[in-house]
């Protein structure tokens, strides 16, 4: 009986110590599993994919590449006689520019709505065909496109001088070419600012509807001598108010004998509107004007049969028609 008493004891004592012992062992494994090192930890030699620890190293943010410079033109049709704008797309600054040219002649680039641009008025005279763009960066690298410029259309009508300049005769035709040159060197001579002087767009010198009686471009036959019309006439009669086309200052306000009351306002960069043929000046050398001031009104003096304004707009000493100007530059 007492050793049957003994041996149940000992078989308690041997189920409490399993008990306890297992108790330890569960113990151990939720800490090693919940807490403990881990086959998954960074400290691991595993391959798993470790636990990413919070970097102390900024981040630094790669910018993404900008656009590769490309050259376009407005219009995508040019013709002799009209405007483009050559604008180098993915540019913000002239700053490495080191020339433009169109066919090894050089142009001036500056900012313009954001872009790198130029101004190009095509003669009534140049010849047609296909030219390059080369943009010279000062690095050394080009970037190249081409202008095509088309033919204009020839028109050439019969002309006669005004009796008031002396009419058909040969003396009155010398005299005609001779003062036409005296006059077109005036012109020529004329500044323009370095920089541009109008912050809107242009607007027609007129307010309200209007005719063009003469059109740009054409051949005037007097005798067995041709003049090219290199502006357009606008029917007016006589006194109507003329109004600047936009901000700019007046280079010239002169009575010539072929132009008669003549204003010419430059805008800058090479950009200027003429105005001739007035019967009256509302302004004066040197004077700044705004865009819709009254600059002078309509007339007929000088070479001209009727009241009108032949209005003409110049890039860089070229003629241009002033209609084309204004659907480029224009409200």
């Amino acid at each position: 009986m007492q050793q049957s008493h003994s041996s149940r004891k000992k078989y308690k004592k041997t189920k409490i110590l399993i008990f306890f012992t297992t108790l330890i062992l569960l113990g151990i494994a939720g800490f090693i599993y919940l807490g403990g090192p881990s086959k998954f930890s960074a400290e691991s030699p595993a391959t798993s994919t470790p636990i990413i620890k919070p970097s102390t190293k900024p981040v630094v943010v790669v910018p993404k590449p900008s656009h590769e410079p490309s050259i376009s033109i407005r219009p995508s049709f040019v013709q002799q006689g009209e405007p483009a704008i050559i604008t180098i797309e993915g540019l913000t600054s002239t700053t490495n520019v080191k020339s433009l040219t169109l066919d090894g002649r050089p142009f001036v680039t500056f900012m313009y709505e954001g872009y790198v641009t130029a101004f190009l008025g095509v003669d009534l005279y140049a010849t047609p065909g296909t030219f390059p763009i080369v943009l010279t960066f000062k690095d050394g690298t080009q970037l190249k496109s081409e202008l095509v410029i088309n033919k204009r259309e020839g028109v050439r009508r019969l002309f006669d001088i005004p009796l008031k300049l002396g009419g058909n005769t040969s003396e009155s035709i010398k005299t005609l070419i001779t003062t036409l040159a005296v006059e077109g060197k005036l012109i020529n001579a004329v500044s323009t600012s370095k920089e541009i002087l109008w912050t809107e767009k242009f607007q027609f010198p007129f307010q309200g509807p209007f005719v063009v009686d003469d059109p740009f471009g054409y051949t005037r036959i007097i005798s067995n001598f041709t003049m090219p019309h290199k502006g357009a006439d606008i029917d007016a009669p006589i006194g109507t108010p003329v109004y600047a086309m936009n901000t700019g200052i007046i280079v010239l306000a002169a009575s010539l004998r072929n132009s008669g009351d003549t204003i010419i306002v430059d805008h800058g960069m090479g950009v200027q509107t003429v105005y001739m043929h007035l019967s009256e000046f509302k302004v004066i050398n040197g004077q700044r004007v705004e865009k819709g001031e009254i600059i002078g009104l309509s007339g007929d003096t000088g070479y001209a049969g009727n009241p009108h304004l032949h209005l003409t707009a110049r890039i860089w000493d070229v003629s241009i028609d002033p209609i084309k100007f204004l659907e480029l530059f224009g409200e």
